[in-house]
């Protein structure tokens, strides 16, 4: 079902989908057997968790082992800020008393998500554990939460002050600051800001639903505010520039946000800079696209068929797609090209292109537009972007 709700920003169409019982069920079933249910069983010492196989199952699970959702959530009170008006000691007897009530499942639908995550705290934080947990919280924001890059913020929002400081709680346990706050008219809000909102923001980006490009009337501006916030936890460099057995001239780039951190291979080929990275794990080659993207960087990810028939994923990009990128990237680039040179490794002119390019990105005049262009499937294709839809109204003129 589709809605559009009216903003002070203009309308914003909502989605709604439905499932059913059954496929809730099988979606359960899946990932005991091999999805973060799984992980929490098997690496989290969760034995009993294995034997869930149903919604209702996970419900009576999560109410058997409510009193070690408690207890982490006060280990990890003491990291949470209290707002005015928010009475923390009522909020944990609240919580508490949620035991007898996870049989209904609005409360349910609310509590299990950050319940199991807390649980995850045993685990660290690391890679695996970061995407499920940013998968999850984009989820929160997406519902009823918020980004603002301007007020350097990410907040979530709840009807409940013992949800909220649960929420607080799990956030805390992946190293993320948040203040729970009494929103008024019954509300409760829990907030992070400054270089804690940047890595929520790169989190949700890096991990959430599949992103909406390209059609200004239906793109996710909480989507478009966390792509300015997250930026600002941007790390770049680059290191091991080399010649391969091949001859080619080759570096590796690392870029990293929000704890994900991905490395790329950078080819300095005879006509383009080239930026690869390959792997039989989808969702890696995908996280390396979307972390492109934080850095300006439009890539797809295309797959390719190996001898041994073995799908193989990939995400390229060449010299205009990335001088289209951030400053940042533009600058680490230009730094392998200048060590190139100085070894005599690329052609003196051909360097000195490459650098005129990422020192001036695609901007040849200040304030004309960027355009992508390039071919897909033999046809050319031109694309422009831009969360401003007056500037979407210019260029189509």
């Amino acid at each position: 079902m589709i809605r559009v709700n009216l903003t002070l920003e203009g309308p914003k169409p909502l989605s709604l989908v439905y499932t059913s019982l059954e496929k809730l069920n099988e979606i359960i079933k899946r990932s005991v057997e091999g999805g973060w249910l799984h992980v929490l069983g098997t690496k989290a010492g969760l034995k009993d968790l294995m034997d869930v196989k149903s919604w209702e199952g996970l419900k009576r699970w999560i109410a058997g082992h409510w009193s070690e959702v408690i207890n982490a959530v006060e280990r990890w009170l003491k990291d949470v800020e209290v707002g005015p008006g928010f009475d923390l000691a009522k909020a944990l007897k609240e919580l508490k008393d949620l035991k007898s009530k996870l049989n209904d499942d609005k409360t349910a639908r609310e509590v299990i998500a950050p319940a199991l995550l807390i649980q995850a705290e045993r685990l660290g934080v690391n890679e695996e554990t970061l995407k499920y947990f940013g998968a999850v919280i984009s989820g929160a924001i997406d519902g009823d939460g918020y980004v603002s890059a301007a007020r350097r913020v990410v907040g979530l929002a709840s009807g409940k002050r013992e949800i909220a400081m649960l929420w607080a709680a799990v956030l805390a346990a992946y190293g993320v600051k948040a203040k729970a706050e009494n929103a008024g008219g019954g509300a409760f809000h829990v907030v992070a800001s400054g270089g804690d909102a940047a890595r929520l923001a790169a989190l949700y980006f890096l991990y959430g639903a599949p992103l909406l490009k390209g059609d200004e009337r239906i793109i996710n501006h909480k989507l478009a505010e966390a792509i300015k916030l997250g930026a600002e936890v941007l790390n770049i460099r680059w290191e091991r520039l080399r010649k391969t057995p091949s001859g080619l001239i080759a570096a590796d780039l690392i870029i990293s946000a929000g704890g994900a951190v991905v490395k790329y291979s950078i080819y300095l080929r005879h006509n383009e800079i080239e930026l690869r990275f390959n792997s039989t794990n989808r969702s890696h080659v995908e996280l390396a696209a979307r972390l492109l993207g934080l850095v300006g960087v439009s890539a797809e990810v295309k797959v390719k068929k190996r001898k041994d028939k073995r799908d193989e994923w990939q995400v390229v990009a060449t010299t205009n797609m990335l001088a289209a990128g951030r400053e940042e990237l533009r600058k680490t680039l230009a730094k392998i090209v200048e060590k190139a040179r100085g070894k005599r490794w690329v052609d003196a002119d051909k360097a000195k292109h490459w650098l005129e390019k990422l020192e001036r990105g695609l901007t040849l005049i200040e304030g004309w537009p960027k355009y992508y262009v390039g071919l897909n499937d033999g046809a050319l294709e031109v694309i422009y972007h831009s969360t401003d839809p007056n500037s979407i109204r210019r260029e189509v003129q």
